[in-house]
């Protein structure tokens, strides 16, 4: 038990301090697998090494009993195929058993989205070593940022960013106008490109345009190139993942209603004409609310417990 302590240790020191990851994100990590080491000892195991994929399915049938959503479920997954993932890169395990486990099917056909810390880690597992890895990164850190739809961020020109006050001129659909904030780091990555390495592919066959994103030859990037791009990133990051770039607006929204920010201001930040357009991601909102809930308060820990 004190070897997997000191493993969880390690972990959580990695995400704070090399991750720079929040104190809530890395506290909502430490909790989901503090209680699947509870679930091993009690299970008789007290090795990370000594789980296998058969386990696995029993743990998913404990999850299933203790009546817990799919997309609660899956968020336990997610943390758990991060740790694991740690383990392996450090050689404490040779193979990570979470990545033969799919994550589930949920019934609602609302849109989909990660939640706050399965974002920051898939964006922070973007690797910026390169001219393309960097463009990658800026390029997703603003469609999070700023909602941005596919068409808005291959359209987007030099002209219409305005680092000084953190702001984008989007033209969305219908020839609509909307100005959208974006924050700054998303406009730190987003600066570092345009100035240090848009050029460099710029110059590979003398390109000579506005856009701002562009492909490895510097010509204008196409909404298939985005998803290319997000399928690449998102394989390497979590293959058993449905990710889309449309994902990165939907979690924006859902993220800015869960802090509080009030419908119409989404609406706005989204483009959308109609408010009941916005409103189906109240709907996503409740739901993890729901979730949230139903995982800690007291009462109802208590009752599971029986």
């Amino acid at each position: 038990m004190d070897t997997m302590l000191k493993r969880i240790r390690e972990y959580l020191d990695y995400l704070q301090y090399q991750k720079n990851y929040s104190a809530l994100t890395i506290e909502s990590y430490h909790r989901e697998i503090e209680q699947f080491m509870e679930f091993l000892l009690s299970e008789g195991i007290d090795d990370f090494n000594k789980v296998e994929y058969a386990f696995l399915r029993g743990y998913l049938m404990h999850l299933h009993h203790l009546n817990l959503s799919a997309s609660t479920i899956n968020h336990k997954l997610t943390s758990l195929r991060s740790f694991y993932r740690f383990l392996q890169k450090e050689e404490y395990i040779k193979d990570n058993p979470f990545l033969l486990i799919e994550s589930l099917k949920t019934p609602q056909k609302n849109p989909d989205f990660l939640y706050i810390d399965e974002m920051i880690a898939l964006l922070d597992s973007i690797d910026v070593n390169t001219s393309l890895g960097r463009r990658n990164k800026a390029m997703l850190e603003l469609m999070y940022a700023s909602g941005l739809r596919c068409s808005e961020v291959v359209s987007l020109t030099l002209k219409q960013i305005d680092f000084h006050n953190q702001i984008l001129l989007v033209h969305g659909k219908g020839n609509k106008d909307r100005y959208v904030p974006f924050h700054e780091y998303a406009g730190g990555c987003l600066k570092t490109y345009v100035l240090e390495d848009r050029p460099v592919l710029m110059a590979v066959q003398n390109q000579n345009h506005d856009f701002v994103f562009v492909n490895k030859n510097g010509g204008k990037m196409t909404n298939r190139g985005i998803e290319n791009i997000v399928d690449r990133i998102v394989q390497k990051y979590d293959s058993t993942k449905k990710i889309h770039p449309h994902t990165f607006r939907h979690s924006f929204a859902t993220h800015l209603l869960e802090r509080g920010v009030d419908l119409r201001t989404v609406q706005e930040l989204l483009g959308h004409e109609n408010l009941s357009t916005t409103q189906v991601y109240t709907h996503i909102t409740n739901q993890y609310l729901k979730d949230v809930y139903d995982e800690t308060h007291p009462r109802n820990q208590l009752n599971q417990k029986k």
